[in-house]
């Protein structure tokens, strides 16, 4: 008896190891290279721990699940001593990605259904370069405290999902003084991201 729960145990350990990621490669580190010579460079990264398979989102019909074979966390800064995006890429599990954009999509469209006047967040959609980009964007900088913008980037030749959370910085340390600067630069960093994504797509 003691031998079968050995045998089941054993067989259990098997099943989850082969679920956590595989780390013989490493699809997004040319990714975060590409990014990392732009003008916005990190200076903290984070691989997902290999054990980490999904991450939740929250929706109004519940917790929703989105899956996670590999992933990075960027803190990226451009010139000064404060980050501007906090970054995390990602790459859907084999067979997974367009139940993880549906998904994504849903959480991204009810965070634009909660956002009340005068700060109305509408969600605006694009494709560029065979990326989906959804983006929320708050009105003013003077108005948002943390964050400014977050966007979703989502590529199914590859199945990477990018989703950016563009910060905002205290008045007299900010790069930008203005919604117009502010905008100048999110812009920049919203191309370098999709050239870097472009180009590495595998």
């Amino acid at each position: 008896m003691m031998h079968r729960h050995l045998l089941v145990l054993s067989m259990l350990v098997a099943a989850l190891g082969a679920q956590a990621q595989d780390r013989t490669s490493d699809p997004l580190g040319p990714l975060a290279q590409c990014i990392n010579r732009s003008e916005f460079q990190f200076r903290q990264q984070d691989r997902l721990p290999a054990h980490v398979t999904t991450r939740s989102v929250k929706l109004t019909t519940g917790e929703g699940q989105v899956s996670v074979a590999d992933g990075y966390r960027l803190m990226l800064f451009h010139k000064g001593s404060l980050p501007f995006v906090n970054l995390k890429i990602e790459r859907s599990a084999e067979g997974r990605f367009a139940a993880d954009r549906d998904t994504i999509v849903a959480q991204m469209q009810q965070m634009s259904s909660n956002s009340k006047p005068p700060q109305l967040v509408p969600l605006e959609t694009d494709t560029r370069q065979g990326v989906e980009v959804l983006g929320l964007n708050n009105p003013k900088i003077t108005q948002s405290s943390g964050v400014i913008s977050v966007y979703t980037l989502l590529q199914p030749a590859s199945g990477t999902v990018a989703t950016a959370y563009l910060l905002n910085q205290p008045a007299d340390k900010r790069e930008f003084a203005t919604d117009a600067q502010y905008h100048a630069l999110r812009d920049r960093f919203l191309a370098a991201l999709l050239s870097c994504m472009a180009d590495t797509a595998q």
